[in-house]
């Protein structure tokens, strides 16, 4: 609970805390090294717990983790050897079958001329957008300005003190808290057990050795299925950018100049309006 309560403390601080300094020779940094030595505290105790945990497993809990882990290990062996077959038979076919698809360039046409369309007039929009905001903001401040009766002033900021003491106590205890400390000493705590050794290796070759046959299958497939994604997809690709590049210049070229009047009056009403409020607001 502790460690919950620094752990919002230190969420809602606010950025003025990164200022703080917790190394000050004075109040600051003693409440940093008292954060300090209640996560030590709370590790050590952590680890004990989880190592206690672990010495109190039997010998029924090895054979049961050894099978499980043993399996795991196995598999994981095994995918890795048959992924790699599969993958490369998968991308051979896959390069074969996406060169000779003859959709690409009609894809590639088609969808080049409407992203280069919609680019040249998205462009060409910002641009005009660009000059009216800046445009309008001017004229939008100069009429605010005119509603002001004495000269604007510019509104002082004051800051909150931000509370120090807590922010180097958390601050503290997140340098040295362990959220690994309860497996750490879990670990050990079974490294330690002779019972639930025992029953470990009891199971764990067999299990191994079936997890590294199911998992080379399974590789193998998946394998082969993304070897051939990939192969087909690089190959649509070559047919497909060349078409793509050619009907997207084109496209760009005929929309380049058509969203500079919309951009232009959007800009302006929100320049204006910006303008405006900062002027009329006399600060």
């Amino acid at each position: 609970m502790r460690s919950l309560v620094f752990f919002v403390v230190l969420a809602f601080t606010g950025a003025a805390c990164d200022r703080v300094d917790c190394f000050d020779d004075g109040p600051n940094e003693s409440a940093y090294r008292d954060g300090q030595d209640s996560a030590r505290r709370d590790n050590a105790r952590h680890f004990e717990e989880g190592k206690a945990a672990g010495l109190a497993l039997t010998r029924i809990d090895g054979e049961r983790d050894g099978r499980t882990e043993g399996f795991a290990d196995g598999f994981e062996t095994g995918y890795g050897g048959g992924y790699g077959d599969g993958y490369g038979a998968g991308i051979n076919d896959g390069s074969l079958d996406g060169a000779t698809d003859p959709g690409a360039c009609t894809a590639g046409a088609s969808d080049g001329r409407t992203a280069g369309e919609a680019d040249g007039y998205g462009d060409s929009y910002d641009v005009g957008y660009g000059d009216g905001n800046a445009t309008g903001y001017d004229v939008g401040y100069g009429d605010g300005i005119a509603t002001c009766e004495g000269p604007a002033e510019k509104r002082a900021v004051v800051e909150e003190d931000s509370e120090e003491v807590r922010v180097c106590r958390t601050r503290g205890y997140w340098s040295d808290a362990d959220p690994n400390a309860y497996r750490s000493g879990f670990a050990e705590g079974k490294r330690l057990n002779p019972d639930y050794q025992a029953g470990y290796r009891a199971t764990y070759p067999a299990a191994f050795a079936e997890g590294e046959d199911d998992g080379y299958d399974t590789g193998a497939s998946d394998g082969y299925d993304d070897g051939y994604d990939d192969g087909y997809a690089t190959s649509y690709a070559i047919s497909y950018d060349s078409c793509f590049a050619n009907a997207y210049a084109a496209g760009y070229d005929s929309a380049a100049s058509s969203g500079f009047g919309s951009g232009f009056d959007a800009g302006f009403s929100a320049g204006y309006s910006a303008g405006y409020g900062d002027g009329a607001s006399c600060q």
